[in-house]
Formats: structure tokens, C-alpha cells, sequence
């Protein structure tokens, strides 16, 4: 058997085309874009990972500004509810203090509140 002219394939360093031959550019060509698709399709991966992350991101921060809002109308109520008790704290004790007044000035005038009691049971 002859060795053929211009074949690179017996070539004993291994070289299936020589690097300027169509079929040896092809090749690489054809490795290079499927490398190229490999990538891709790795990115692709990594931009899903990263839109359902930042998808749960969305959701935890509308559930994180649902909690506020609530937080804020709980707090502007207990505000409320402080205020009205302040202020009977305050009439309560605008009361005391007028009754302790009226007893003093009344009965044995030691101040014992009695003549309040008495007015409040005639009442």
C-alpha cells in the first residue's frame, strides 16, 4: 500500500488536517460554537436562578411592606387609645382633685372627702 500524496492523515504526530485546511478550520469552528452554546446555555441558567431569586426578593419585600403598613395602623391605634386614656387619666383626676376640694370645705373640715360620698349617694 502507497502513501498517498497530500494526505495529512498518516502523519505520525497525530494532526488529523493540517491547521490551514477547510475541514481543520471547520473543525475548530464547529468546537468553538459549541463551546459558545455551552456557555449560553450556562448563562441561561444563571439569568433563571437570578430572575427566581429575584422574584422571591419581590414577594418578601411586598410581604415586608404589607407587615409595615400594618404595624403603622396597629401603632397609630394604641397612639389613639393612649390619648383617650391619658385624658381620662386627666379627668379622673381633675375629679379627685375637685372632690378632695368640696370635702375639705365641708363636714369636720379635716378633709376626709365625706361630704363628696354623701353627695354622690343623694344623687
Amino acid at each position: 500500500m502507497s502513501m498517498s500524496s497530500g494526505s495529512e492523515v498518516d502523519r505520525p504526530d497525530g494532526a488529523v488536517d493540517d491547521d490551514r485546511s477547510p475541514t481543520a478550520r471547520l473543525r475548530r469552528a464547529e468546537l468553538r460554537v459549541a463551546h459558545l452554546e455551552g456557555q449560553v446555555e450556562v448563562l441561561q441558567a444563571q439569568i433563571a436562578a437570578l430572575e427566581a431569586a429575584d422574584e422571591h426578593r419581590r414577594t418578601e419585600l411586598a410581604d415586608a411592606r404589607d407587615e409595615v403598613a400594618e404595624a403603622k395602623a396597629a401603632a397609630r391605634e394604641a397612639k389613639a387609645r393612649a390619648e383617650e386614656r391619658r385624658h381620662l387619666i386627666d379627668e379622673l383626676r381633675e375629679q379627685l382633685t375637685d372632690a378632695r376640694a368640696a370635702g375639705s370645705h365641708e363636714g369636720d373640715g379635716r378633709g376626709t372627702g365625706r361630704g363628696w360620698l354623701a353627695r354622690r349617694t343623694r344623687s
